[in-house]
Formats: structure tokens, sequence, C-alpha cells
């Protein structure tokens, strides 16, 4: 606190920090291949089918939800880097089209635009805007 004393942290028996780390699942191709081939069908599997996919797996009911769930976190965070990768690329295209509609004239440029274009814009297109 504020007084300098030291106060002692009980944490919940719950939290065992003198247990050793669990070592992580290695998972054999042909297990990833089953649990990939499943997701593609079912994103949840639950109950018995979860049940039955553990055993022909030979892997624990935990261990095959904890895919699942780790699973779907990736897809939904490769979902948002292809949303963003496509508003990217629509924004540099609608750029390119004005550009290109500049360049062949049929698009007239607002008084001052010739000031704002960056200063590669030479050739063609930065002669016919600057006049």
């Amino acid at each position: 606190d504020a007084k300098g004393s030291i106060r002692e942290i009980i944490l919940p028996k719950g939290l065992d920090l003198d247990r050793p780390k669990r070592t992580r699942t290695s998972f054999t191709a042909e297990q990833l291949y089953r649990l990939e081939m499943e997701f593609q069908r079912c994103q949840y599997v639950v109950g018995r089918e979860r049940t039955e996919l553990a055993r022909q797996l030979n892997l624990s009911e935990t261990q095959v939800k904890v895919w699942f769930q780790n699973r779907r976190t990736k897809q939904k965070k490769d979902q948002g880097k292809d949303s963003e990768l496509r508003s990217v690329v629509s924004e540099t295209a609608a750029t390119c089209s004005v550009l290109r509609l500049l360049e062949q004239g049929r698009l007239l440029s607002p008084p001052g635009l010739p000031g704002l274009l960056p200063p590669c814009a030479t050739g063609a297109l930065g002669s016919a805007l600057r006049g």
C-alpha cells in the first residue's frame, strides 16, 4: 500500500503454481487431416460425436474440444485479415480507376488538385493536371 507495508497475496487453490506445465499436444498428420475434415463439415462438435471422434483419433475429448476452439479462433483471425486485405485492394483499385480516368481526360480535376498530387505524379498525368 501507500505506507510501504507488505501484503500477502493469496492465490486460489485451483491455481497450482508448483505443478509442472502440461506438455503441448503434438497431433499426427492423420489426426490433423481428420480434425480439419470434421471442421469443414461442422465447426462445432459436441456430445457423442466428439466422444466418437476422440476415440477414433486416440485423443481425449478435451484435446478435441480445445483443438476445435483454437481452430475457430484461427478462422476468425484469418477472416479479419482477409477482410482488411479486401478493403486495401478495393481502395487501391478505386484509386487506380480515378487516376486512369484523369489520365484519359475523362474526369475533370477540381481546382487545386495539382497541388495535392504526390511528387511521383509525373508524365502525362502530371503534365495534364498541372496545366
